[in-house]
């Protein structure tokens, strides 16, 4: 990992000593991309996972080349260095992207007001002709919003570091647009339409994972399967290891996760009737990735040893650093049988030239640079293998400490290759193009693969390919997940986002559906019930509770809290099914369920402390009273609940006598009324009306 230092500014020194002692910081002190190039190179990467994202210090065109570009102006060109390094080191980011054309943008308007690129020129006209640039080169508004963010935390970091320390300040004068599922315009419209998969197009997938039957078509499809029981980004599956597969207290089947953007180790619930389908990928998935996982393995506890495989045509005392031939390497890296034989066709002198070129050394850059200093030796192919698989991460996963010969979906490169043999030496993990590439046909290429639908001969119901992306299965699942009346804080959890809010991406339920829910609460003549009003994730009054208070009741595991917080708080630490301001409602979804399992450790606790009792263990007599009064509340609200007595929506409370509050057991031992006298009572009316509620 890069050092990182922050830098200071001195208020003492000119703006332009401040712009040297900052760009002399991040080039000498830093060591970000010092592997790539450094300081010396124009062109960076950032790496994410199996993805690299090219950060190229050039001038704007149109059609970006970063083979083929002018780089920026000095004295801009080392500033933009340093500020893309800077923060990068603090933080490194996939958006780093939109740094880039935010520095872009203030580069040409550098020129075009002043004629140099020297950001210590940069004043009010140069913001102005800034956000010129930006509206003519910028015309997506959402695209828009993001750039003009970077460009106000660039000016502002120009000020604060006192590079320009008078400069202005500068707010994004360009908002964030809405959620592209919420618009109503026509382009968010039709795009609403076809972003969320057809029934028919998710159960073909479901017909892959069934009917497949060559290794790749069960690679793929179980890799699928995995992002189908639960909403996940394709992204996160590296991250699931061998071990991910997790039984509950309660026997439920679970998948131990590593979310991204921020919300890091969860456990996604499999439903019951997925539950063997998840086995299955899982055990399609441990087979087929087995010799990828051992290939890692066995470079992690050989380093600088090459694994010697099935394929390798050499001795088992054939000395690591003894030359080899072009035979001998052609077995050992995993040739075809075909260039094999074409190049025992062509000579016999597996040491000439000849031999040499017909496996690449004419051509291949990578055989050219392994035989540059003569014939290769098995110490040259393991240093070939280390740098071509073992990434900087290594021999971790990149987001979690576990090592990648335990990751789920390793597999070997060239692992399902049409005219390739598959490396057996080797190991990688897939990348979200790769997967998207078996969901949709990549037009942009001359002879795109097939993708999993037409290998196994599955078609739209239109008759056209199927086309999907990894992402658009989330969007089922989500867009499904609020058809069937999950709640927010629910679905968040189930797909793994740190923020509730960010669901209305999600949500592509059409107009009709929409508007049906509205209509669902409109239908009734007078206020829903407390069940009619959780059905429909309504707030619950207390007064749909038959308590004479103005409020909302809160939600418990088990039912209704109606404690407040104008109230002292709640001392019963979690004793809610004692407590008279809990209530129970039949027919409230789940809560039975919990309620049982919670009588069932509870009547555990009480069983032995029956049996400490019973063997005289000191205090165990205290523990049977609580535990059994406890449990006796417990037993009386299932067995009402279950009730065929009890109707639907029934509000079931304890006897308040069960749990009196100290205030009144004082008053009563005090011979004082408990009750408030008619003279003593306001009208609701008036208390509404001082504490701001209108139509109460």
């Amino acid at each position: 990992m890069a050092d990182i230092i922050h830098f200071q500014p001195k208020h003492e020194i000119s703006a332009k000593q401040n712009l040297d002692s900052f760009i002399e910081h991040c080039k000498n002190t830093l060591t970000l991309y010092d592997d790539q190039g450094g300081w010396q190179s124009n062109n960076w990467q950032h790496k994410q996972k199996n993805r690299s994202i090219a950060m190229t210090f050039s001038k704007y065109r149109a059609k970006s080349n970063p083979a083929n570009f002018d780089p920026l102006d000095e004295p801009f060109l080392s500033f933009a260095k340093a500020y893309i390094r800077y923060n990068q080191s603090i933080k490194a980011v996939s958006s780093v992207t939109n740094k880039m054309v935010a520095l872009r943008m203030l580069h040409d308007a550098l020129v075009a007001v002043h004629g140099i690129a020297n950001v210590l020129k940069t004043d009010g006209l140069v913001i102005g002709e800034l956000e010129t640039i930006t509206k003519q080169r910028v015309t997506n508004k959402d695209r828009r919003n993001k750039i003009g963010y970077q460009i106000e935390i660039l000016l502002e970091f120009i000020r604060s570091k006192r590079t320009v320390p008078a400069l202005q300040s500068w707010e994004n004068p360009w908002p964030k647009v809405g959620a592209k599922a919420e618009r109503t315009d026509e382009d968010s419209r039709k795009w609403q339409d076809t972003r969320c998969p057809s029934m028919h197009q998710m159960l073909a997938l479901a017909d892959c994972f069934s009917n497949a039957e060559t290794l790749e078509d069960k690679y793929w499809s179980s890799v699928i399967t995995l992002l189908m029981f639960a909403p996940g980004r394709a992204g996160e599956l590296s991250e699931l290891t061998v071990d991910c597969l997790h039984r509950g207290e309660n026997g439920a089947l679970g998948v131990r996760w590593y979310a991204e953007k921020g919300f890091g180790h969860t456990i996604k619930w499999v439903p019951e009737s997925l539950e063997q389908t998840v086995i299955e990928a899982h055990s399609r998935l441990m087979e087929i990735g087995k010799p990828a996982r051992e290939a890692a393995k066995y470079a992690y506890d050989h380093p600088n040893v090459f694994m010697r495989h099935a394929g390798c045509c050499t001795p088992d005392d054939f000395a690591e650093n003894k030359p080899l031939n072009a035979y001998q390497f052609a077995h050992a890296m995993s040739f075809t049988e075909h260039s094999i034989t074409s190049m025992k066709a062509k000579t016999s002198q597996f040491s000439s030239v000849t031999a040499w070129n017909m496996v690449g050394g004419k051509n291949t850059k990578w055989v050219q640079k392994l035989i540059a200093s003569g014939e290769p030796t098995y110490e040259d192919l393991a240093s070939f293998v280390a740098s071509e698989y073992q990434t900087h991460d290594w021999p971790n996963l990149p987001s979690i400490q576990r090592p990648v010969w335990e990751s789920l979906v390793l597999i070997r490169d060239r692992e399902f290759h049409n005219d390739f043999d598959v490396r057996e030496f080797s190991w990688r993990l897939p990348s979200v193009n790769e997967l998207n590439a078996q969901l949709a046909i990549r037009d942009k290429l001359k002879n795109p693969p097939k993708t999993l639908f037409q290998r196994m001969d599955y078609k739209d119901e239109d008759g056209s390919d199927i086309r999907l992306t990894s992402h658009q299965i989330r969007v089922w699942l989500s867009t499904n997940a609020e058809r069937g009346g999950m709640d927010a804080w629910q679905l968040a959890r189930w797909a793994g986002r740190a923020r509730i809010n960010d669901n209305r991406h999600y949500d592509l339920r059409t107009q009709d559906e929409r508007e049906q829910q509205a209509r669902s609460i409109l239908e009734f003549n007078e206020r829903p019930t407390a069940l009619e009003a959780i059905k429909l994730n309504l707030p619950v009054s207390y007064k749909d509770l038959g308590v004479n208070r103005i409020g909302i009741a809160d939600v418990t595991e088990y039912g209704m809290c109606v404690h407040d917080y104008a109230m002292s708080p709640c001392t019963k630490g979690g004793e809610c099914m004692t407590c008279k301001e809990h209530v129970c409602i039949k027919g409230m979804p789940e809560t039975l369920e919990r309620i049982i399992r919670l009588e069932e450790q509870v009547e555990s606790q009480f069983n032995k402390a029956t049996e400490d009792n019973a063997d005289g263990v000191f205090g165990a007599d205290r523990w049977v009273s609580h535990l059994g009064w406890k449990l006796a509340h417990i037993r009386t609200q299932r067995e009402r609940l279950e009730s065929e007595d009890t109707p639907e929506g029934a509000i079931l409370w304890i006897p308040p006598e069960h749990d009196p509050s100290p205030v009144k057991r004082a008053l009563e031992q005090n011979d004082l009324e408990i009750n408030a006298s008619d003279q003593d009572l306001v009208e609701e009316s008036e208390v509404a009306m001082l504490l701001g509620i209108e139509n109460a």
